[in-house]
């Protein structure tokens, strides 16, 4: 060991006069350090810390760019040290977490480390307790905000002639989703209660705008079963602007919900409520199976305020049309829209009657979250990383539609004639490989690959789609859970003796 200059008094100093009491293995560390007999792999790593902008996400780093995560942490107040799971890395490996059929943490951080390794030369513990507490610290608002601002720029590149009749298309319906089963999530979350105590998992209740032209969703809304769609609904509404269309089904055809719609200058095509009478006689005629109506203010809804139900219009028209759903197989259906498209000119019947049947799109949309993206089951354990897991099914969604538009604009097709499915197993089968890429940056031959490979898979367009909800494959012949388990170990321990 070669030790030159101040180097050498520096040493001799700490190890003779040590004046903060460090140990003998402390005083080594030092010795070593000044007289510069690892500087090679200290260089290296904060070369590594330094480049981490050549993250596992390196792949969207069109879609995402690293400078957008990190002006949004600081904007949220965000402060982190430069170690390996800075927020930047720890976003991405949550994503990756949840892209994957194997969704633990330990299969997560081994998947981030070898990414780093290949693409920085970088070592560090597999320990995956370390990307657990970084996880924890990503603000909560900050997937939230990249998933509307990734939903927002795919929205930004719909041509206006590309659009239904000039106006966006709005999609508008719920679902629910369980967790796992721990005291602070039954808390915020309780289980259905129709089912014994220990014997359920928490619920949520959760409503979605989903773009019809680009399938991305726009906002979500997260609650307690006890909070009814309707209720979730409103506080998306910020999300409604002037000129939009919002379709939904009959559950959301209430007076006040369309007259609300209509003050935010907004529309809507709903289907008839089925306990709400049509009354022909004294409707106007507009065409075939196309009539005007007026419909007096009815029965208060309890979720809006006495003062905010008075401030509604007493009368208020809509126009009703009728159609046949017809499905090859299937009896003919007979199906009443209410809507606030009143010029039957401009707004033609059957185009009417054909926006709502695309409906059946969110139906799908939900299919791909919580089936192909795992989100029928939230593995976290605590109210705020729940979100946080749910956020982050949401932005992978949002960016694979993404890749989709891209893929679909290279061969001039529509991007819901596209396999969600296979795009997401096209991304999966490529995105490890992003990492003998990174080092280089050469990413737009590897980006290309991918846009081709989903591209590929095409499927057709299935207007009027009818799937009845029922089960080919039989559970196993387990009985139904009644009672906690650990009463059920109990019982038999009793038996035993």
């Amino acid at each position: 060991m070669c030790l030159f200059g101040q180097d050498l008094h520096t040493v001799l100093w700490v190890k003779h006069r040590n004046p903060i009491g460090l140990s003998p293995r402390s005083v080594e560390m030092v010795a070593l350090h000044f007289c510069g007999a690892f500087p090679r792999r200290s260089r290296r790593a904060d070369q590594a810390k330094q480049s981490l902008v050549r993250h596992p996400g390196v792949l969207f780093e069109k879609i995402v760019p690293s400078e957008v995560v990190t002006q949004a942490c600081r904007f949220l107040g965000h402060l982190w040290r430069e170690r390996v799971f800075t927020p930047l890395v720890t976003l991405w490996t949550f994503l990756s977490q949840v892209l994957n059929a194997d969704s633990s943490c330990r299969q997560a951080v081994a998947r981030t480390l070898g990414f780093l390794s290949l693409s920085h030369g970088l070592d560090a513990s597999h320990d995956p307790s370390a990307y657990g507490k970084a996880r924890k610290r990503l603000p909560e608002d900050l997937l939230p905000q990249l998933t509307r601002w990734v939903a927002q720029g795919l929205a930004a590149r719909v041509r206006p002639q590309d659009l239904w009749r000039g106006h966006r298309a709005i999609l508008v319906d719920g679902s629910s989703v369980a967790m796992a089963d721990s005291p602070k999530n039954q808390a915020a979350y309780p289980q259905p209660q129709g089912q014994k105590a220990g014997c359920g998992f928490p619920m949520a209740r959760l409503v979605g705008l989903f773009d019809l032209f680009t399938g991305a969703l726009l906002d979500l809304a997260l609650g307690p079963l006890s909070l009814g769609e309707t209720v979730l609904f409103h506080t998306l509404w910020r999300c409604l602007r002037p000129g939009d269309v919002a379709v939904a089904d009959c559950y959301y055809c209430s007076y006040a919900d369309i007259a609300l719609v209509q003050q935010r200058g907004a529309h809507g095509v709903w289907r008839l409520h089925q306990r709400r009478k049509r009354d022909l006689d004294s409707a106007t005629r507009l065409g075939p199976d196309d009539y005007r109506v007026e419909w007096s203010k009815d029965v208060r809804p309890h979720w809006i305020s006495p003062e905010a139900f008075a401030a509604l219009p007493g009368r208020q028209t809509v126009r009703l049309v009728r159609f046949q759903c017809r499905v090859p197989g299937w009896r003919a259906q007979e199906v009443w829209v209410a809507t606030t498209l009143l010029d039957p000119a401009t707004y033609p019947a059957w185009d009417i009657a054909h926006l709502f049947g695309r409906r059946w799109e969110i139906e799908t949309d939900w299919d791909h979250l919580k089936t192909t993206l795992n989100l029928e089951f939230l593995r976290t354990r605590t109210p705020d990383m729940v979100r946080r897991e749910l956020w982050a099914h949401l932005l992978a969604y949002n960016l694979i539609r993404t890749l989709m538009w891209d893929a679909a604009q290279k061969r001039r097709i529509s991007p819901l004639r596209l396999s969600f499915k296979g795009a997401v197993q096209e991304m999966i089968a490529l995105w490890p490989f992003s990492a003998s890429h990174a080092p280089g940056r050469n990413l737009t031959g590897f980006y290309d690959a991918l846009l081709r490979g989903i591209a590929y898979h095409r499927i057709p367009e299935r207007l009027q789609r009818t799937e009845p909800r029922v089960r080919k494959r039989r559970p196993k012949n387990y009985r139904l859970m009644t009672q906690p388990r650990d009463q059920y170990k109990q019982d038999f321990r009793t038996q035993e003796h």
